[in-house]
């Protein structure tokens, strides 16, 4: 199942950009398509507190390889299926042909960091460290909260899917696409809040303000209790 999984990451930057009264495209949460190699995806981790380790990335994307002088740190993110979840295909006749039956038994979402897709600006120093650091974890708090609501949302829709095809393969393509949709739609829809965060913080040095956010985001994770596993 895992290999019809597509890998859509979210792009978060933090770069502080005095002069503007809006975020720059550059600087701009996004979803991302990439062409990754599994490794790098089993080297994700579930949502934990940061360290500046965490982000092993040699440099920045190459699309934002012409701003990275005015970059602090990029993070990759993505939600991804919880190692729990569950799918079970049989096989059986219908109308006297041979088809594969595939259904959900189980479905539930983590955020993960990408190492290999982050990166951190060796030239930070002082304070701007910690700043940065509490950035980057707000927005894996952020994804992690989407991933869970969406564990809660998707749970009425697992338990009624079927998926009949003449194929194994077909019925496993089927069932990563349709949660495929239901993860990038959970992605896209997040977007705006990560934007919301950025602007309030991304625009100017803003300790007090992030240190609020910091503590909602927080407050929400406790509300919405412990992951699904």
């Amino acid at each position: 199942m895992n290999r019809f999984l597509s890998c859509t990451v979210l792009a978060l930057s933090l770069a502080l950009i005095t002069a503007c009264a809006q975020l720059p495209e550059y600087a701009q949460p996004r979803r991302a398509q990439f062409e990754e190699p599994r490794s790098i995806l089993r080297n994700g981790f579930p949502y934990r507190a940061l360290t500046p380790e965490d982000f092993r990335a040699a440099s920045v994307p190459d699309e934002l390889s012409a701003h990275a002088e005015r970059i602090n740190a990029h993070s990759g993110i993505q939600i991804r299926l919880s190692a729990d979840s569950s799918f079970g295909i049989t096989h059986g006749l219908l109308f006297g042909q041979n088809y594969f039956f595939g259904r959900i038994f189980h479905l539930a979402f983590e955020a993960v960091m990408l190492p290999e897709r982050s990166w951190w600006n060796p030239k930070i120093q002082g304070e701007m460290r910690d700043y940065v650091l509490q950035h980057e974890q707000i927005h894996f708090a952020l994804t992690e909260l989407a991933a869970r609501k969406l564990s809660r949302d998707s749970q009425g829709w697992a338990a009624e899917v079927l998926v009949i095809k003449p194929t194994l393969q077909e019925v496993e393509a089927e069932l990563a696409q349709q949660v495929n949709r239901m993860i990038g739609a959970a992605m896209e829809a997040n977007l705006k809040r990560h934007a919301e965060f950025d602007e309030d913080t991304s625009l100017f040095f803003n300790p007090r303000r992030q240190q609020w956010w910091s503590r909602v985001v927080e407050e929400e994770l406790q509300q919405a209790g412990p992951a699904s596993r």
